[in-house]
């Protein structure tokens, strides 16, 4: 295990030295609609200094204030008070934010709804999942569940990722008492399950996430118990676990390698040679987790299903700029170039093969725009305090979300809680960094490695694949216990340290002869990466502080960019001849268009403008976006609204804004308000 522990020490410390100074000097903010436009704010660095000094010290001088002592007494207590806090937390937001929701969470559902109803559209060549192959796990899953909880019901989707959220709290506070966590250091992951509202909200995201990220921690804990009561049963678990992670989320595979190969070193380890047999089950669970929904899709649709998007498309993705100043990001070069050749796989393979060799070529021909690229790239994904959850919810609230939630989610009430969240991110990162370098003091190391070990794949994958925060951030949540095994390590080593005066330490030091040593080659290792880091820090020094006041301008203006209403009351609205004389009565972030002298609501369906009774649906509810006395009406987000000859129009636009949208004059109101 000697060369197990050794590499995966050094190339995790280095990874994790990289990010911690990362979030020193910078935090990515994104903003808190489906733009997604990120801003790579300078940090004020004495801060983050100062809060990781508070923490170090709150560390230090915990046992003053015998905090270890009532944690010991009243853990069980403590336990189920706090899962019980995060399970009611959840549930109150599940309930609270509204029916609908967006994008490929919306576009899913909508493929499964319309399976139920012989319609195989979506399955067929450049469909929504044909595109994505990867959904057929998550899609067959909600199929099945449809037959029980019908169709778009998100809510029985939520709660169940709030149940999801609670046991991962539990196995990460079960993983550290694995490691050598004391009771207190339990109960404190799990506290961070009732503060750290990224996770939350994403409990509300109804996209796989909590649920694989779940069983992928519950698969780590299980093998530990295999080795450790060498039973094969947890083996066996450990195997099925993954498997339905892969099958929620095959970005989990990453997960399943980082367990077979602590399976191939621990059982060499240990002499334990039939524990070999968990790295080709895990390799065939991997396997099993994609061709068992293939084959199911392809008897439910009869189709061939031979398509999707090439892989090698993400990684040419993952080299090139996009519009919402986040480079390696989403821009929509997959799914285009995909079209473009009609759904040939093949085809786009090659296309993308020369788009990324042409993308390489240009960054090599520039070696500082290549640091600053993957810089950004990087500082995008690990910088982001929020990891996007707040983007993930934010784009969802409807005319039925509570109003308390809505306004929880405001970029000027959500500011605050990042810029805490961006603290606790900094000293999350340095309980790492110094758990990796007091590592050899550790009893249980090589499990303590294992979530380091698949923190490193995830790094490795996501540097050249499609870059997003929202993809790291399992790779955060998983090191919550090694964090705070390192702040205890630091205490431990704190205590016990040579308190000889500095001169006789000086004195000694020039009598000995210096040698390679295991800290030496850690800190070599991250010198490598920190050099690079400056260098494309440095080529930000203009765009970090000028980022910083243009979210802080966002901020102010309450995303007007991207929803500018109206505020409630009596208007005219006018669109070429059509007239109307209406009552505007805003809810969340849509608004309704209410009769001026009745009780009737203007309805969209089926791309016909009605006037019916209220009834509380999507089709009476739009977004409106201002400037000076121009009005664009958006209809269920991709679309907008007007009238042509007196009838109603829903047209789709890329965004339905003034602003980010090449709107005719046609289909732009004007209004007036009357009372």
């Amino acid at each position: 295990m000697k060369i197990y522990r050794s590499i995966i020490s050094v190339i995790a410390f280095a990874l994790s030295i990289y990010i911690l100074i990362s979030n020193l000097f910078c935090t990515c903010f994104t903003t808190g609609d489906r733009f997604q436009m990120n801003y790579f704010s300078g940090d004020i660095v004495i801060f983050n200094l100062l809060a990781i000094a508070l923490a170090i010290l709150g560390v230090i001088f915990c046992d003053k204030l015998r905090i270890r002592e009532f944690a010991n007494k009243h853990f069980k207590v403590i336990k189920i008070i706090l899962l019980t806090l995060i399970a009611v937390i959840g549930v109150v937001f599940a309930l609270s934010c509204g029916l609908g929701t967006t994008a490929d969470q919306l576009e899913l559902q909508t493929s499964v709804a319309e399976l139920r109803n012989g319609n195989i559209d979506a399955f067929r060549p450049t469909g929504y999942m044909d595109i994505y192959p990867n959904q057929y796990g998550l899609g067959l899953l909600s199929y099945l569940a449809s037959f029980i909880v019908g169709t778009y019901n998100y809510t029985f989707f939520r709660l169940v990722n709030v149940l999801c959220l609670v046991v991962l709290y539990n196995e990460l506070s079960l993983i550290g008492k694995q490691i050598g966590l004391g009771k207190t250091s339990q109960l404190l992951i799990l506290l961070t399950g009732v503060f750290f509202m990224p996770s939350t909200l994403y409990a509300l995201y109804i996209y796989g996430n909590i649920a694989a990220l779940t069983l992928s921690v519950l698969a780590v804990r299980l093998i530990v118990q295999a080795f450790e009561k060498n039973k094969a049963l947890y083996a066996v678990l450990s195997c099925i676990a993954m498997f339905f992670s892969c099958v929620v989320k095959s970005n989990q595979m990453i997960f399943a390698v980082g367990i077979a190969i602590y399976c191939l070193f621990k059982s060499i380890s240990v002499k334990n040679y039939k524990r070999l047999i968990v790295v080709p089950a895990m390799i065939l669970c991997v396997w099993l987790s994609s061709f068992i929904p293939l084959m199911a899709m392809r008897i439910l649709t009869g189709l061939p299903l031979n398509g999707g998007v090439s892989y090698i498309s993400y990684l040419a993705m993952g080299v090139q700029e996009n519009d919402q100043n986040y480079p390696g990001g989403y821009n929509g070069f997959n799914v285009d170039s995909y079209e473009q050749f009609g759904g040939n796989k093949e085809a786009q393979t090659e296309y993308a093969v020369q788009v990324y060799k042409e993308s390489i070529a240009e960054m090599l021909e520039e070696p500082a725009y290549l640091l600053n690229f993957f810089t950004r790239k990087q500082l995008h994904q690990w910088a982001d305090p929020a990891y996007k959850a707040y983007m993930c919810t934010q784009t969802n609230p409807e005319h039925d979300t509570a109003q308390w939630f809505y306004e929880m989610l405001r970029p000027e009430h959500a500011y605050p809680v990042l810029i805490a969240l961006s603290f606790f991110q900094v000293i999350v990162w340095t309980g790492i960094v110094l758990s990796l370098w007091f590592v050899k003091k550790q009893k249980h190391l090589e499990e303590a490695l294992i979530m380091p070990l698949i923190f490193i794949g995830g790094f490795i994958f996501h540097t050249f694949w499609e870059a997003k925060s929202q993809y790291v951030f399992s790779y955060f949540v998983i090191l919550f216990p090694i964090s705070l095994l390192g702040l205890r390590l630091f205490k431990e080593s704190f205590e016990a340290r040579d308190k000889t005066p500095l001169k006789e330490k000086i004195k000694k030091l020039n009598n000995t002869k210096l040698s390679w040593s295991f800290s030496f080659t850690m800190a070599a290792a991250a010198t490598v990466l920190v050099f690079a880091e400056v260098l494309g820090l440095a080529t930000m020094r203009t765009q970090l502080p000028q980022d910083r006041a243009l979210y802080k301008e966002y901020v102010s203006k309450t995303y007007i960019e991207s929803w500018n209403p109206l505020s409630d009351g009596a208007y005219i609205l006018t669109n070429g001849d059509t007239k109307i004389e209406c009552e505007l009565i805003n809810k969340g972030d849509k608004t309704l268009i209410k009769e001026k002298n009745g009780n009737r609501y203007l309805t969209v369906d089926n791309g016909t403008a009605s006037w019916q009774e209220k009834n509380d649906s999507l089709t009476q509810a739009y977004k409106f976006y201002t400037d000076g006395d121009k009005l664009a009406i958006g209809f269920n987000d991709d679309y907008i609204l007007w009238f042509s000859d007196g009838e109603a129009r829903v047209n789709y636009v890329l965004y339905g804004t003034l602003m980010h949208s090449r709107l005719d004059d046609s289909q732009i109101w004007h209004f007036e308000k009357i009372g």
